[in-house]
């Protein structure tokens, strides 16, 4: 009989879609085509041109998450070889990316509030069927796309693949500018995100089977097997206390916006994003903590690090239901996590609109308006959440920005002012609409413009007057994202002098005037309620 074997606690399972760390954008086909082609083909075409540019900004901790390839001269052959790999597999989607931009420009150059009838005439071959010519009420032109009809088009599967390392969260590259160059003792299986063989292997983080049988499974060939063989152990991984029996609600706070709630009888898991191991483990809850089956995992947008694909392949075979937003359809701005999760195998996703309820067993889950943070772009993907548990309330407001502090007294009126808890984020002054969006524009974008548009959350300000809609027992601000496992994708580090933690040292310091319980949240906390 074979010795059965866990996944090692430290070992990454990252995705990667044709050598890039997968990110929503680059599962959702229109979006992935033009990030192919406005962003990773040049950032790679420039690292060739000029390799000592994107080496000198790399030893740059400022420049982290900056438009620089962080590879060595060494890696060039590598690089080049990518380069020639992805023009060869994603040659229709670099087609599709190409004539995708170049018709949206002929749209917004040419559309002066005439019928727009005379445009299907100029859809080139790649597009024919896939797309919709609209105005708004202001006789804008739009191009919307067919997105149910794009996944028929272009097999999201292609060029998919899963890596296996050992690699420090700390020296993982920034996920927008660097792909994965394979090490020696890494190993990259050619598996589509969606097939259940990987709940299997991810299951080994917590449950042992034979090394030979997932060897077979996944395919793994004989020169990869003794590298293979080094993620896996024979010790069983500690875990704590994963469920939670008594009359409370425990409350687990996993790092950035994740969150977990549970009762004697329900589980509730909000943004996915938590460590998989880190050598100071009693600072941090980590997959392995996290319940054999969650009923519920609550995805508040669209945004890299509350949408994490990585983490939710590794959880699929423990999730019962998602919730997630609905999206803005056809807005290439706005790609819909529906379609996206189900194309990731996940078969139970059901999409809310601003104050759908979901009854949870002894409770319920109630979807809120989100506003800002989406850089004034029309994006529908975004919900903060109202959780209500055997009597317990806790709203996650996540990044909301509070401009409008009067839609937080409407809100409050319709759904309750008290809460137990209310979860704030205060990332105040974010990165600019082209940070993230930029090779979705069609129209370059001013700097001025740019800087004034921003992935912001509240200030302190904001916060008081958002807090002062409704009558919390408990704030927390959280969702900063200084965990040391979220560099990669965050692409940020603060320093005291950093007007983020300025602002929340200053609104905290208003909540403690007022006699209001209120902390910073960071790394991990567990609360009883």
């Amino acid at each position: 009989m074979q010795a059965e074997v866990y996944l090692r606690p430290e070992v990454k399972i990252e995705p990667l879609v044709s050598g890039w760390y997968a990110w929503t954008h680059l599962l959702s086909p229109a979006q992935h085509a033009l990030n192919l082609v406005r962003r990773q083909l040049p950032l790679l075409q420039s690292f060739v041109k000029n390799p000592a540019v994107h080496l000198a900004a790399a030893t740059d901790p400022k420049l982290f998450g900056g438009p620089f390839v962080q590879l060595c001269s060494e890696q060039l052959p590598a690089v080049r070889q990518l380069i020639g790999r992805m023009e060869r597999v994603a040659q229709r989607r670099v087609e599709l990316g190409r004539d995708l931009h170049e018709l949206d420009r002929q749209l917004q150059e040419t559309a002066n509030g005439y019928s727009l009838s005379e445009f299907y005439a100029r859809i080139p071959e790649s597009l024919r069927g896939l797309v919709e010519f609209v105005y708004d009420l202001n006789h804008h032109p739009k191009l919307r796309v067919y997105e149910e009809l794009l996944y028929d088009e272009f097999r999201d599967s292609d060029g998919q693949e899963v890596l296996l390392s050992t690699i420090a969260d700390e020296s993982r590259p920034f996920f927008m500018s660097t792909p994965r160059i394979p090490s020696e003792d890494a190993v990259v299986l050619p598996i589509p995100f969606a097939d259940g063989r990987l709940d299997r292997l991810s299951a080994m983080r917590t449950r042992a089977a034979p090394l030979a049988s997932i060897e077979d499974s996944l395919g793994v060939d004989a020169r990869q097997r003794a590298a293979f063989a080094r993620f896996f152990t024979s010790q069983e991984p500690p875990r704590r206390a994963v469920d939670h029996i008594g009359s409370t609600v425990r409350l687990r706070y996993c790092g950035h916006a994740c969150v977990l709630i549970q009762s004697e009888s329900t589980t509730i898991l909000m943004d996915p994003l938590l460590a998989t191991h880190i050598d100071c483990s009693d600072r941090a809850f980590t997959l392995h903590d996290l319940p054999d089956h969650i009923d519920y995992v609550v995805l508040s947008h669209n945004h890299q690090d509350h949408c994490v694909p990585e983490l939710l392949i590794q959880l699929r075979h423990r999730i019962g239901r998602v919730l997630v937003p609905a999206n803005n359809r056809g807005n290439i701005a706005d790609p819909s996590m529906t379609l996206m999760l189900r194309h990731l195998g996940f078969e139970r996703v059901h999409a809310l609109t601003a104050f759908d309820q979901v009854p949870c067993g002894d409770g319920c889950i109630t979807s809120l308006p989100f506003p800002g943070e989406h850089v004034d772009l029309d994006i529908d993907s975004r919900q903060g959440i109202l959780i209500e548990i055997r009597n317990r309330r806790f709203a996650f407001l996540v990044d909301s920005d509070g401009w409008d502090s009067a839609l937080f007294g409407r809100i409050a009126r319709r759904v309750g002012r008290r809460l137990d808890a209310l979860f704030i984020g205060m990332e105040c002054h974010g990165a600019p609409l082209s940070w993230l969006y930029g090779p979705l524009l069609t129209r370059p974008i001013s700097r001025r413009n740019d800087e004034s548009r921003r992935l912001s959350g509240l200030d302190s300000a904001r916060a008081w007057s958002v807090l002062h809609e409704f009558d919390a027992a408990n704030v927390f601000v959280y969702a900063m994202g200084q965990e040391p496992w979220l560099r990669h994708i965050m692409g940020l580090q603060y320093t005291p002098e950093s007007i983020q933690l300025k602002e929340v040292a200053t609104f905290l310091q208003r909540c403690r005037d007022a006699r209001i319980a209120a902390e910073s949240l960071f790394m991990s906390r567990e609360l009883e309620f």
